[in-house]
């Protein structure tokens, strides 16, 4: 189930803590979810800093946030390939993706991203109905 769910883990977690022990029960999971992550970061930021200084060290995590990137790339391409081979139309994503760039790019307003969402939702409602 967490693997239809948007950000799964936290989701679920939060979903599997609802289910078990109602509203207090969710938030008692999702903080168990943050938790060890901010608890770790905060107590341990001088370290960490001191480790990321270390010239070995910072080589290693470079190229490991290489490999991560090249994971995030690869993941995007495939996902990408499957989606688009199974859309009606590969293009019409594609052209609905270069207009609301650039419409988000030439128009400033503060009401802009709500607009070009909506015609977004109402070119890909009429494409693909």
């Amino acid at each position: 189930m967490s693997g239809i769910l948007p950000a799964p883990l936290i989701i679920f977690s939060t979903f599997v803590g609802y289910f078990g022990g109602g509203p207090f029960g969710a938030i008692v999971m999702t903080i168990g979810i943050f938790l060890p992550a901010f608890s770790f970061s905060l107590f341990f930021h001088d370290r960490i800093e001191g480790l990321i200084e270390n010239e070995r060290l910072r080589t290693f995590l470079e190229g490991v946030s290489a490999g991560v990137v090249g994971l995030i790339a690869a993941t995007t391409v495939e996902l990408g390939y499957k989606t688009l081979v199974n859309v009606p139309g590969v293009l019409a994503p594609i052209a609905i993706f270069g207009v609301s760039l650039l419409a988000l790019y030439l128009f400033k307003a503060k009401t802009t991203i709500v607009w070009v969402v909506l015609a977004a939702a109402g070119a890909g409602f009429v494409l693909f109905r």
